[in-house]
């Protein structure tokens, strides 16, 4: 259906499309299939095929181009995370097992996904942008000067075991994406370095010390801290004021319920207190030991965001049957609402506690902030299976962020296994 009443000719309503998602993420597999079969010069960085750079015809890609885009979308990237999936909800598991999918989206999409990016790849793309990114490109044009394309697998130290690191694909385009994030590391190691030359015996740093074009850099690094591989889910947009809220997926607050936090998530913080303070529930105490008695034992709790603390908690599941429940986004299969038929569902044994995700707080965006965001590199659109927005992130051997950018393939997927060299808390599950 095109247009309204008033005669919008860009207007389409979701609702006549059917499956879009489904139809765009298998028109991509298709092109990622054929260019598959058209190439096999395609290796990892790690396995035996390492020898030399491949041939000037991969050179059309630049550096921060899909580096993997002749392989086929990834359809597993940890057996240790799918089962766990498994042993928590069979029904989702298998579903995942079905038809798992991610990859990038044009634009931020209601029911897709953000992700944040690492802080090298936000400093290599805004390189014409910023002091910082100007240094990197010094650089990194000095060094091609030097050395010539070789300078392209300077990344890659003596000192590096790669058989026993996360793969990276190699292509020159890979080459390129390791070159740029290994000298991108190095000049952040530095800047800090600088910083914390400059603090006090007791560790405080006077900001008048700081060169405006350290000041911008450590604003830049506390920014991607705060939200250090964050996975969060785009519940609302609203284009004309610009205003979007998303929940983050994956920072887990508690597994079990006390009382305290059951009024928390129940009835938010503002009015918690006051239970507290009282000490009773009042006239919501049946509603209140129901829950309590659904999800005492088990209940999955994420810090939504830093936003709407004060207000009852967000569950999000994927019953489309489930009394009070809105879906978040048509075709999406993930809904929003619902919290008392839940409570009579698990009580009566026909949902599981861990069917639902409760979260306290958000992000709240205005003017545009997200699209901001995201304009200036800080976070990925991300288009996905609904399993991966309905699994629990409860102990999972691989982090979500590194599942979803493994799954999306190409140059996320490189992303991914170089932030992984950092770790040494993480067994890599291939």
């Amino acid at each position: 259906m095109l247009g309204r009443d008033s005669g919008e000719d860009d207007y389409i309503d979701e609702d006549t499309l059917g499956d879009w998602r489904s139809f765009r993420k298998d028109l991509l597999e298709t092109e990622f299939s054929s260019s598959s079969s058209t190439s096999d010069n395609e290796g990892y960085i790690g396995d035996d095929q390492v020898a030399s750079v491949p041939s000037d015809k991969d050179n059309s890609s630049g550096g921060d181009s899909a580096s993997s885009s002749n392989e086929t979308l990834p359809k597993s990237v940890s057996r240790a995370n799918e089962k766990l999936l498994l042993n928590q909800s069979e029904k989702l598991g298998q579903e995942y097992l079905d038809g798992v999918w991610a990859h990038k989206a044009p634009a931020i999409e209601v029911g897709g996904l953000v992700v944040r990016l690492p802080l090298e790849v936000e400093i290599y793309r805004n390189k014409d942008n910023s002091d910082i990114g100007k240094e990197l490109i010094r650089r990194i044009d000095q060094d091609d000067d030097e050395q010539g394309n070789a300078s392209f697998l300077s990344g890659v130290s003596a000192n590096d075991d790669l058989k026993r690191k996360p793969s990276v694909s190699f292509s020159l385009a890979a080459a390129k994406t390791l070159f740029w994030y290994k000298k991108t590391q190095q000049l952040i190691e530095e800047q800090l370095q600088g910083i914390t030359a400059l603090s006090n015996a007791n560790g405080e740093i006077d900001p008048r010390q700081l060169k405006p074009q350290t000041a911008d850099f450590l604003t830049l690094y506390l920014d991607n801290q705060e939200c250090w591989q964050e996975v969060a889910l785009v519940v609302e947009k609203d284009k004309s004021p610009g205003t979007a809220s998303t929940l983050t997926l994956n920072r887990p607050m508690a597994f079990k319920l006390t009382e305290n936090l059951a009024k928390l998530v129940l009835f938010g913080a503002q009015n918690a207190m006051l239970m507290q303070e009282r000490g009773r529930v009042g006239s919501e105490t049946e509603k209140f030991v129901k829950f309590l008695t659904a999800f005492e034992a088990s209940c999955a709790v994420y810090v939504g965001g830093p936003d709407n603390l004060e207000e009852p908690a967000v569950m999000i599941h994927g019953f489309a049957d489930l009394d009070g429940a809105r879906e978040i986004s048509p075709g999406t299969g993930t809904y929003e609402g619902g919290i008392p038929a839940a409570v009579d569902g698990v009580l009566s044994g026909k949902y599981a506690p861990l069917d639902f995700r409760f979260f306290v707080g958000g992000h709240q965006y205005k003017s545009g902030e997200l699209d901001v965001a995201v304009f200036s590199n800080k976070y990925q659109p991300i288009a996905c299976a609904r399993a991966l927005v309905l699994k629990q992130c409860i102990q999972l051997p691989k982090p979500l962020w590194h599942e979803i950018l493994e799954l999306c393939g190409g140059d996320l997927k490189d992303y991914s296994s170089l932030e992984l060299m950092k770790r040494s808390d993480i067994q890599v599950d291939e």
